[in-house]
């Protein structure tokens, strides 16, 4: 056995057992139709991601005004049920355990492609996207996208997936509010970590309440916001923890309000994943250019980390785990 072989360890969670630890991340395929239903093109891609254990669809919005690309996938209506059941069981005959992320862009929706506007905690410009000046929500409209998510989730649960990840990285909704950058407020979603953290939070109890005890929680948590004045490393594992007392199963771990290639080099965001893994006890995907398969071994030996999520291989080469997983045997 190659150094990697515990790669090709199995992990359950919750009675569903991982193969080994890879996950295929959550990057953007956009080749639903233009009103987010699912195409056979993506049944297609999808089928030939054979390899990882876990699949995370590229994520999917709750609501028309939360897309912030064309022909990404939704989630906001029934309608969208049968397409991802198709998707459901393409991932379930390659073996794979599956999950749909579900998200609302917030200030980094297209206003060009939602024909409705922006909105955010905040009238602040997405530092992220730097897209048109948004509308601050008001209470009554938070409540509502809080429904979207549950709402969401209850969709995913019903097209037989494994399990749903709520997004919260890389500038979306659920990240400027957690931001002390775009989130000004003053009521309870602003201010303090507490009531930056308050509608994540509220989100994932409430879904958890929805789907129940036998469907996998995930959250998607941009732990550091990698700009100055932004949520701090230290701030995100105390939502990390906060998170595992709402109910989830797993953390997936990234950057917050930038993405993570701002950072250069293999396993350029270990160190904050390791620092969250000792906080939490839940088990932890990282990610982050470990494509290596012994930094990724070292890794996992070391327990600084569950699974090994991959974005852009896989999206450039489906069978690219499979690949690694040859080389491992």
């Amino acid at each position: 056995m190659s150094k990697g072989s515990i790669l090709l360890s199995n992990i359950t969670v919750k009675g569903f057992t991982f193969e080994n630890r890879y996950a295929c991340a959550p990057f953007d395929i956009a080749m639903a139709t233009e009103d987010g239903l699912i195409t056979e093109e993506l049944l297609s891609i999808y089928e030939q991601r054979k390899g990882p254990s876990l699949i995370v669809v590229e994520q999917a919005a709750v609501a028309p005004a939360g897309q912030y690309r064309e022909r990404l996938i939704y989630v906001d209506r029934d309608e969208c049920i049968e397409g991802l059941t198709k998707l459901a069981d393409v991932i379930h005959k390659n073996n794979q355990v599956g999950v749909v992320q579900i998200n609302h862009a917030g200030s980094a929706a297209d206003t060009n492609l939602t024909k409705m506007e922006a909105v955010a905690p905040s009238a602040v410009v997405n530092p992220a996207f730097k897209r048109t000046m948004p509308r601050a929500l008001t209470i009554d409209e938070i409540h509502e996208i809080k429904e979207d998510f549950v709402r969401a989730a209850i969709r995913v649960k019903k097209a037989g997936f494994d399990g749903v990840e709520i997004h919260n990285c890389h500038g979306f909704l659920l990240t400027q509010f957690l931001s002390p950058i775009t989130n000004l407020r003053t009521d309870e979603y602003g201010g303090s970590l507490e009531n930056r953290s308050r509608l994540l939070l509220e989100i994932t109890t409430e879904v958890r309440k929805a789907v129940g005890e036998d469907f996998l929680l995930l959250v998607r948590l941009g732990l550091d916001d990698l700009l100055p004045g932004g949520l701090t490393l230290e701030e995100g594992c105390l939502v990390a923890e906060k998170l595992v007392e709402a109910g989830i199963d797993i953390l997936d771990t990234s950057s917050g309000m930038l993405p993570p290639l701002v950072l250069k080099g293999p396993a350029m965001l270990r160190d904050m994943i390791k620092t969250v893994k000792s906080t939490v006890t839940v088990p932890v995907i990282g990610a982050g250019s470990l494509e290596d398969i012994e930094i990724a071994a070292d890794m996992v030996e070391k327990g600084e980390v569950d699974f090994i999520a991959l974005g852009r291989p896989i999206l450039n080469q489906p069978n690219f785990v499979e690949s690694l997983l040859e080389k491992i045997k």
